[in-house]
């Protein structure tokens, strides 16, 4: 693995500081400071993938794993030399929860919904 990119982060203790707020995270100001350090390489990681070409690249919806029954030389859990394809189940329509069974257990309602704590300041 490359080393970090050097550079100005790519965001400021503000930012990081709106971010925890909105994640609930009371974090004193030398945590910000580390993290905003820190997602500041990771964004400049980011920003060197956005340069790579991937023409022709199909996308993938998930990651193989590569763990068969047997691994690889017979031994348990070892990757096999064949990744083995994760079995989803068939996505098709089916009944859903009625809708008092799946309020019953919520901590708190509200206009017959789930009621949740506000999260987003509104200007």
């Amino acid at each position: 693995m490359s080393p970090a990119p050097e550079g100005p982060a790519t965001l400021a203790e503000d930012e990081v500081r709106s971010l925890a707020r909105l994640a609930n995270l009371d974090l004193p100001d030398a945590e910000i400071r580390r993290l905003t350090g820190d997602l500041g390489r990771i964004l400049a990681y980011v920003r060197q993938l956005e340069e790579l070409d991937v023409t022709g690249i199909e996308p993938t919806a998930h990651v193989e794993l590569g763990f068969g029954a047997e691994g690889a030389a017979g031994r348990p859990g070892a990757p096999s030399v064949e990744p083995t394809r994760v079995e989803l189940r068939a996505d098709e329509p089916h009944e859903s929860l009625p809708h008092e069974i799946a309020l019953r257990e919520a901590p708190r309602t509200s206009m017959d919904g789930f009621a949740v704590p506000g999260f987003v300041e509104e200007d």
